[in-house]
């Protein structure tokens, strides 16, 4: 015979560590599908290639190339919004940048 197995009504018991006890980090909800996570971007900018990427570490070529940038001196137009601008503060040894109007 199947025996069903029932989930008990689980009571979170606070972390006790090394003394104290802890208040457990809440992580923030999960967005919800078709949610916009960042802002509409208000203008945008130009980012130019001006350094090589040999020798960076794979992550930072990595977001050169996804920045769409492939050789010394090629330039993107890119929107103006905080995931962009991450981007470019992880490689901004690497690139010059400008606004566009």
């Amino acid at each position: 015979m199947a025996t069903k197995k029932t989930k008990k009504a689980e009571t979170k018991q606070p972390l006790y560590i090394n003394g104290r006890y802890v208040v457990e980090k809440q992580l923030p909800a999960k967005p919800v599908k078709g949610a916009q996570p960042y802002e509409p971007a208000k203008g945008q900018i130009k980012v130019t290639l001006v350094k090589s990427t040999a020798g960076c570490l794979k992550e930072q070529q990595a977001t050169v190339a996804a920045l769409g940038l492939t050789k010394i001196r090629t330039s993107n137009v890119l929107p103006d919004n905080s995931a962009i601008r991450g981007m470019i503060f992880k490689v901004k040894h690497l690139v010059s940048v400008e606004e566009v109007k």
